[in-house]
C-alpha cells in the first residue's frame, strides 16, 4: 500500500466513532500467527477477544503499515447490536424492492459490480431473539452478518471468483448516526433464530447427522443458546475452534455433542471447503479427554458477546444459577482432608491395571471436589517436589549439591539429557533409536570421531504410543535384539502421565528412555501441535531429570513437516537440549555414504556440538549400524579445530598419555596455549579423555595433569614395531615429536600379548621454537629443522614453563 493509501485509512480509523468493537485487517498475502496467508479479510488474532478502539487500531496500522491494510467492524452484541447487511449480487432488484429502507444507511462499496454493504442496528431488547445468516442460506444473493466481522474500509482483494478485481473499499455516510434496521430485515434474523429452533440447530446435508428421533437435554440447550451467539473466527483460529468443541464435550461427550458442535462449525463460511468430503470435527471430537476446558469457557465466551447471560432464556438462566450455586454447595461440603487425598492418590499409582487406576482416580477427584483426575495428578506432582525442596534454594546451596553431568555415550548423549530426533515417515527415526538402544543395553562400544569409545551398558525404557506392537516387535528383531537384553517396553504411552512416569523410571532404572513419538504420546493433549502448552511434557521431563526421578538420556522422536523441519511449536525446539535431523543423503553423499544409509545431523545441541553427524547404515548382514559421521574433503584431510587435531594427537598416543606442554609443543595440534587448556578441559568434559595421571612441576608448583584417550577395549593399541618405515607426512619422521606406528590387529588374544611385549613408544621430542611464545599464542614449530638433544630440552623446558 502506497504512503497516500495508509495515511487515508489512518484519517479514516481516525474519524471512527467509539463503542464499536474494530479490528484491524492483515493484508492480502501477508502471513498470520497461525502460519496461514491472508486471503485480505483476516482481523487481527487478539481483536476477537479484545474490543479495540480506533486509536488501537490505528496504532497497529502506522506501526506496521505494510502489514494491515484495511480495518474492520465485529457484528452483533460486542458492536452495540450493529449488523451488517451484505449485499454479494442482485443490488439493483433489492433496492427495486426495498430501496426507501436502504436509505440513509451507511453503504460500503468495492470493485465488484451489483454489491454493497449496509450497516444497521438492532434494538437491545432483540438482540437474544435473532441471528445471521450466510448466502447459501436463503439464495436471495445477500448474507446476514451478526456476531461477525466485517470490513469498513481500506483495500479490497478482490472477489473470490476472481470476477471482481483487487481495489479500495469506499465509504459512504455517516458511521455515527446509523440508523435502526427495518423491519423486513429483522423479521429474516428472528426467522433464522427461529429456524435454528424449529430444527434442532442440526446440520442439514452433512453426512447425514441428524438426532431428530432424539430428545435433546437441558444440557444440550444451554449449550445451543451459548453457541448462537459465539461466532466462529475464521482462518487461523483452530485454537477457538477447540476450545468450543473440548467444552461441549466435557459435559456432553455423546453424539449429541459432536452434533452440536459441528452445527456450530459449520456456519463459518471461511472453512466451508473442510466440509467438501467430511465432517471435520469428527477425528478431532474422538481425541478430547477430560481437561481444564468445561462449560465454564464456553459461557465465558458467550458473555464476551452478550454479557449478563442474556444468551439465555430466562428459565434456562435459572437452570444455570442453580447448577453453580449446588456446585459450590459441593465443593464447602468436601470433608476429605488434603493428606487423606495426597495418600490415597499415591495408592491408587500403585494398581497395574491403567484402566482400574484411572477410575480410581476419577473417583477420587469427585469425592474430593476436582473436576478431573488430571488435577490429582498435578497435585502429586506438586507435593512430590514440596517433598524434595529443591524448588527454591539459595545460590551456595545449588552450588553445594553433588550434581554431575556426564555422557552416557561420550560426546552423543548427555546424561541427564533430552534429546529429539525428527524425520520424515519411513525415513528411519525409530530404527536409529532402536540402535542407540542397543549399543546402551550391550554396552557396545560407539564410534565418536572415528574411534571406538566406550558405553557403559544399562537399562533401557521404551515408552511407545506410535506404532503397533507387531511393528514394535519387527523393528527389534530387525536390530537382533536377545530376550535377555534388559529393555523394557510400555505400550500406549501418554506424555501427560507425570507420576506414572516417575514410577517407572523409579522401578527400572533406566540409563535411555526412548519415547516414540511425541505426537503419538500426546493423544490426551488440549493442545495442538503449534502452540506452545503441547510442549509443556517435553520441559517437565527437561526440568525434572535428576530431581524427581533418576538422571537419565530421553531420546524423543518426532515427524518432519513438509519442508523437512520438525512439527509443531518452536518451543519443542527450546524445551530439549539437542535436536537431531534425520533424511537422505544427498546424491553427492551417496557415493562415501551409500545408498542405505541415513544421516542425523545436530540442529541444536547445548553442549556445542551444533552441525555434528551421525551416519545410519544399513549393513551386508541386514543389521544396522550407527557411527559419527564427517564429510571428506579431499582438499583438507586434517582436523578442523583444536579440539579434534587435541583428540587425534591424545588417541594417537593411546595408552600413553600427555601433558598440555607436551601437545603444545607437538605441531600437529597447532593450538594456542589458552586453545589447548580449553580443548583439554572440553574434552574431559565431553567423556572422550580423563586425567591419567599428574607430573611434577619442574617449578615446583601444581602437579601437572596428563591426559589419556577413553577408548574401547575393542580398540587395539599402538605400537612401536621396529624396522616400520613411516610414510611421508603424519607419519613422517621428520621433526615429528612421537612416531607414529601402525596399529596391531584387533582381538582379546592379540591385545593381551602386545600388552606384554610391546616395549613403550619412546619419549616426547619436541621440534625447536624460535622462542617463546606468550600466552595466547602459537608455539613456533619447524619440523624440517634438524634439533640438538641440548635444543629438545631446552624447548620442552620452555613449552613446561608456558603452562606452570
Amino acid at each position: 500500500m502506497s504512503q497516500n493509501k495508509t495515511q487515508e485509512l489512518l484519517d479514516f480509523v481516525r474519524q471512527l466513532p467509539v463503542g464499536f468493537a474494530y479490528a484491524p485487517i492483515y493484508a492480502k498475502g501477508t502471513a498470520i500467527q497461525s502460519g496461514k496467508i491472508s486471503k485480505g479479510k483476516t482481523p487481527l488474532e487478539r481483536s476477537h477477544h479484545t474490543v479495540m478502539a480506533p486509536s488501537d487500531v490505528a496504532l497497529q496500522i502506522e506501526r506496521k503499515p505494510e502489514l494491515f491494510q484495511a480495518v474492520g467492524v465485529f457484528t452483533g452484541a460486542r458492536s452495540s447490536g450493529l449488523v451488517i447487511l451484505d449485499v454479494d449480487r442482485n443490488l439493483s432488484k433489492l433496492k427495486k424492492k426495498w430501496g426507501d429502507s436502504l436509505d440513509g444507511a451507511p453503504v460500503i462499496t468495492s470493485t465488484k459490480a451489483n454489491a454493497a454493504k449496509y450497516l444497521f442496528l438492532v434494538p437491545e431488547y432483540l438482540w437474544g431473539s435473532v441471528k445471521g445468516f450466510g448466502l447459501s442460506d436463503t439464495g436471495a444473493g445477500y448474507e446476514v452478518l451478526w456476531g461477525r466481522q466485517g470490513l469498513l474500509y481500506g483495500a479490497y482483494p478482490g472477489s473470490s471468483d476472481g470476477k471482481a478485481p483487487e481495489g479500495s473499499y469506499g465509504f459512504e455516510g455517516d458511521i455515527e448516526n446509523v440508523p435502526v434496521a427495518p423491519e423486513w430485515l429483522l423479521a429474516e434474523m428472528r426467522d433464522a433464530a427461529g429456524r435454528e429452533v424449529q430444527d434442532g440447530g442440526f446440520i442439514k446435508n452433512r453426512k447425514a447427522l441428524d438426532f431428530s428421533d432424539r430428545e435433546p437435554a437441558e444440557v444440550a440447550e444451554i449449550v445451543q443458546s451459548a453457541l448462537r451467539v459465539i461466532p466462529g473466527q475464521g482462518a487461523g483460529s483452530r485454537d477457538h475452534w477447540v476450545k468450543v468443541g473440548m467444552a461441549i464435550h466435557s459435559e456432553l461427550p455423546t453424539d449429541l455433542g459432536l452434533t452440536l458442535w459441528s452445527a456450530w462449525s459449520a456456519e463459518d463460511p471461511e472453512y466451508s471447503q473442510e466440509w467438501a468430503s467430511s465432517n471435520p470435527c469428527e477425528e478431532v471430537w474422538n481425541s478430547f479427554r477430560k481437561g481444564p476446558v468445561s462449560l465454564g469457557t464456553l459461557f465465558w465466551m458467550a458473555d464476551q458477546q452478550l454479557p449478563g447471560r442474556l444468551w439465555l432464556s430466562e428459565d434456562l438462566r435459572k437452570v444455570v444459577a442453580d447448577a453453580e450455586a449446588d456446585n459450590v454447595t459441593r465443593i464447602r461440603q468436601v470433608v476429605i482432608t488434603y493428606a487423606e487425598v495426597i495418600k490415597r492418590a499415591k495408592a491408587i499409582q500403585e494398581i497395574q491395571n491403567p484402566a482400574e487406576a484411572a477410575h480410581a482416580m476419577n473417583v477420587l477427584a469427585l469425592e474430593a471436589g476436582y473436576r478431573d483426575a488430571g488435577a490429582l495428578e498435578r497435585l502429586l506432582i506438586a507435593q512430590m517436589q514440596f517433598e524434595h525442596q529443591d524448588d527454591e534454594m539459595t545460590l551456595n546451596r545449588l552450588l553445594e549439591k553433588d550434581l554431575k553431568f556426564e555422557y552416557l555415550i561420550p560426546d552423543l548423549l548427555p546424561c541427564p539429557g533430552t534429546v529429539m530426533i525428527h524425520g520424515a515417515g519411513g525415513d528411519g527415526k525409530s530404527m536409529s533409536a532402536w540402535t542407540l538402544a542397543k549399543h546402551v543395553a550391550r554396552g557396545m562400544p560407539f564410534s565418536v570421531r572415528g574411534d571406538l569409545v566406550p558405553v557403559e551398558a544399562g537399562p533401557v525404557l521404551i515408552l511407545n504410543g506410535d506404532q503397533s506392537e507387531v511393528q514394535v516387535q519387527q523393528q527389534l528383531r530387525d536390530l537382533e535384539f536377545r530376550p535377555s537384553d534388559p529393555v523394557t517396553v510400555v505400550m500406549g504411552w501418554d506424555l501427560n502421565w507425570y507420576y506414572r512416569f516417575t514410577k517407572l523410571i523409579e522401578k527400572h532404572r533406566p540409563k535411555l528412555v526412548i519415547i516414540d513419538s511425541i505426537t503419538g504420546c500426546s493423544r490426551g493433549s488440549a493442545f495442538d501441535e503449534n502452540k506452545k502448552e503441547f510442549a509443556s511434557p517435553i520441559y517437565w521431563l527437561a526440568n525434572n531429570n535428576g530431581r524427581l526421578f533418576p538422571a537419565c538420556t530421553i531420546l524423543l522422536i518426532h515427524h518432519a513437516n513438509k519442508t523437512g523441519g520438525f512439527r509443531g511449536s518452536t518451543a519443542i525446539r527450546d524445551a530439549v537440549d539437542e535436536v537431531w535431523g534425520l533424511r537422505r543423503p544427498s546424491p553427492q553423499q551417496v557415493a562415501q555414504t551409500g545408498s542405505n544409509a541415513r544421516l542425523i545431523t545436530v540442529e541444536k545441541s547445548r553442549a556445542g556440538r551444533d552441525g555434528s553427524r551421525l551416519l545410519m547404515k544399513l549393513e551386508n548382514d541386514l543389521t544396522f549400524s550407527l557411527t559419527d559421521y564427517v564429510d571428506t574433503d579431499a582438499g583438507d584431510a586434517s582436523p578442523a579445530s583444536v579440539v579434534d587435531r587435541v583428540l587425534q594427537r591424545i588417541r594417537a598416543a593411546f595408552p600413553r598419555s600427555l601433558t598440555r606442554a607436551e601437545l603444545a609443543a607437538d605441531p600437529l595440534c597447532g593450538g594456542s596455549t589458552s586453545g589447548i587448556t580449553k580443548a583439554t578441559q572440553r574434552l574431559v568434559s565431553r567423556g572422550l579423555i580423563q586425567v591419567a595421571e599428574t607430573r611434577p612441576s619442574k617449578k615446583g608448583g601444581s602437579p601437572l595433569p596428563a591426559y589419556q584417550a577413553l577408548v574401547s577395549r575393542e580398540k587395539p593399541l599402538n605400537t612401536c614395531p621396529a624396522g616400520t618405515k613411516p610414510s611421508q607426512g603424519l607419519e613422517s619422521t621428520a621433526g615429528q615429536p612421537f612416531e607414529v606406528s601402525s596399529s596391531c590387529p584387533a582381538g582379546s588374544e592379540q591385545l593381551d600379548t602386545h600388552l606384554d611385549t610391546t616395549p613403550p613408544c619412546p619419549a616426547v621430542l619436541p621440534s625447536d621454537t624460535s622462542g617463546s611464545a606468550p600466552a595466547g599464542h602459537l608455539l613456533e614449530v619447524s619440523p624440517r629443522e634438524e634439533r640438538s638433544p641440548e635444543a629438545l630440552d631446552a624447548l620442552m623446558e620452555q613449552a613446561a614453563e608456558l603452562w606452570d
